[in-house]
């Protein structure tokens, strides 16, 4: 892999100014905004599944044809955010993930690090809040508990973690370098999107394939289950923290190399 796959110093420095330009009020809002409509989608696509009398639940039998109308759905509802207005101001992250290894890239200002996640964990509250008011009862049934991910079957919190964690790592991966790319600027909502679903399909069976602390936030608080929410922040977390110390590791080899010409 070379290095410049992940940027410059010059790169970094132009997408964090263009990130401090914007209002953080604006920011704040267009994160909450964007978080909460993925979570009121993820409300309505589980009733749907996952319902004994929803729509999909009754057409779909097996599970593995559900997990991929879930994975499908979730990539393409995050696709469509990000190109959205609302990701043109914050980039709808709707991840403190994302967040956090933009942050440790140093593409993103720290002093933008609590706002973004404040508003994705607001975000994620209201919108599963909104999906139980737009819904009913059938959210909050056992089957669907408010759209809060679990393994098919019952799993150790260090093994969700792990699997969310590496799984997480090479979404952000593709972040950061689309980051760095911005002439594949318009086909990355696409990518994203596309990364996003196939590895929802490849472990969501084994954690749930939730990959993104605040999508499991606000269903594990209104559910108020048992599942732990620990793994599913803390896997995701630390993926990116090793993300982006690599990142910042290969641009500064990268300048190194250049220096040494």
């Amino acid at each position: 892999m070379s290095t410049s796959e992940f940027g410059t110093d010059r790169s970094a420095q132009s997408i964090r100014e263009g990130v401090a330009l914007r209002r953080p009020s604006a920011l704040w809002v267009s994160e909450f905004a964007a978080t909460a409509l993925l979570l009121l989608a993820m409300s309505v696509l589980f009733v749907q599944l996952s319902h004994p009398e929803g729509w999909l639940h009754l057409r779909i039998p097996s599970a593995a044809g559900r997990l991929l109308v879930d994975a499908v759905v979730s990539g393409g509802v995050v696709a469509l955010l990000i190109a959205s207005p609302l990701g043109r101001v914050s980039g709808a992250h709707m991840n403190p993930a994302v967040t956090v290894v933009l942050w440790v890239a140093r593409l993103l200002p720290g002093r933008h690090v609590p706002l973004y996640v404040t508003a994705q964990l607001a975000g994620s509250v209201a919108g599963t809040v909104l999906g139980r008011l737009a819904l009913g009862a059938p959210l909050s049934h056992p089957d669907v508990e408010f759209a809060l991910l679990s393994p098919a079957l019952p799993a150790p919190a260090t093994f969700i973690a792990v699997g969310e964690g590496v799984a997480t790592a090479i979404l952000l991966i593709s972040v950061v370098r689309l980051a760095h790319r911005p002439d594949l600027a318009k086909a990355a909502p696409l990518l994203v999107g596309a990364t996003l679903s196939a590895l929802i399909m490849y472990v969501g069976g084994s954690t749930g394939g939730s990959l993104n602390p605040a999508r499991q936030f606000g269903p594990w608080l209104l559910a108020g289950s048992d599942t732990g929410l620990l793994p599913y922040v803390i896997g995701p977390l630390a993926a990116a923290v090793v993300v982006g110390a690599g990142a910042v590791r290969l641009r500064t080899l990268d300048r190194r190399q250049q220096h040494s010409r």
